[in-house]
Formats: structure tokens, C-alpha cells, sequence
């Protein structure tokens, strides 16, 4: 691959990168609004013997969290230079669709549901790292440019 070529891919992957982290920062401020909002009915909706529920779904998230890792990696092992532009977008961008439901579906059961700010907080932070870990990195075009030269 000549040199113009690959300052052309690498200019594109700076691209895709910031769409990609531009989506990322999109869910995660409607993951923060949520939460906020929720806060303000929270405590109106206690229900008795209704924790199992609010643990259930924080659980849920930590295990929608790991797997998103997981996933990210197995797709982005797929990732080369000549088709990164759809790959690695998709590698990022469907972690944060299931990141996202496992978010909502823990806030919204936690604060809309059954009033617990407590694993509501959780969820928020848990879902907040989870999404920033899953922004993508800049450095990783030059492990595309390695697996060119192997």
C-alpha cells in the first residue's frame, strides 16, 4: 500500500473515529438525562419486597457490560485496513446499542419502577465507565498498519 493511500485511510479512520465517538457522547448524555429525570419521581414509587428486581437488573447490566467488552474485542479482531470504514464503526457502535438497553433497562426499573437511587447511582457509574472504555482509541490504526507489514 503506497504512502498516499494510507494517509488517505488514516485520514478516514480519523473520521470514522470521531462519528463513532460523537454517537458514544450522544448515548451517554441520554443515559445521564434519564437517570436526572428519574431522580425527581424516585422516591414517590417504593414498592415492598421489590429489591430482588432492582438487584436483578443491576446485575444484568454488569453482565450486558462484560460481554460488551468482550464482543468489542471478538469484532474487532475482524477489523483490517481495507474494510475498517463499516467494521470497526460496527465493533464500536453495537457495544454501545446493548450497553445502552442494559443502561435503560437498570435506571428506568431503579428510579421509574421501584424508587432505589441507590442501584439507580450504580447503574449510572457502572454504565458511565463501560461507555467511556468503549469510545475508540486513536492508537489503533497503527495496529492496523502493523497487521499490513505481517
Amino acid at each position: 500500500m503506497s504512502k498516499d493511500s494510507l494517509m488517505v485511510k488514516q485520514i478516514e479512520f480519523i473520521v470514522v473515529s470521531r462519528r463513532i465517538r460523537l454517537l458514544g457522547i450522544t448515548i451517554t448524555v441520554g443515559i445521564i438525562i434519564i437517570y436526572l429525570f428519574g431522580l425527581l419521581v424516585a422516591g414517590d414509587n417504593v414498592k415492598e419486597n421489590f429489591e430482588i428486581i432492582n438487584f436483578t437488573t443491576l446485575i444484568l447490566l454488569v453482565i450486558i457490560s462484560v460481554f460488551v467488552f468482550f464482543l468489542r474485542k471478538k469484532m474487532l479482531a475482524k477489523v483490517t485496513i481495507s474494510n475498517f470504514s463499516n467494521t470497526y464503526f460496527n465493533a464500536h457502535v453495537i457495544p454501545f446499542a446493548i450497553l445502552d438497553f442494559g443502561a435503560l433497562f437498570c435506571l428506568t426499573t431503579n428510579l421509574f419502577v421501584n424508587g432505589n437511587i441507590l442501584y439507580a447511582s450504580a447503574g449510572l457509574v457502572i454504565s458511565l465507565v463501560t461507555m467511556i472504555l468503549n469510545f475508540p482509541n486513536e492508537d489503533y490504526f497503527e495496529i492496523l498498519k502493523e497487521k499490513i507489514i505481517e
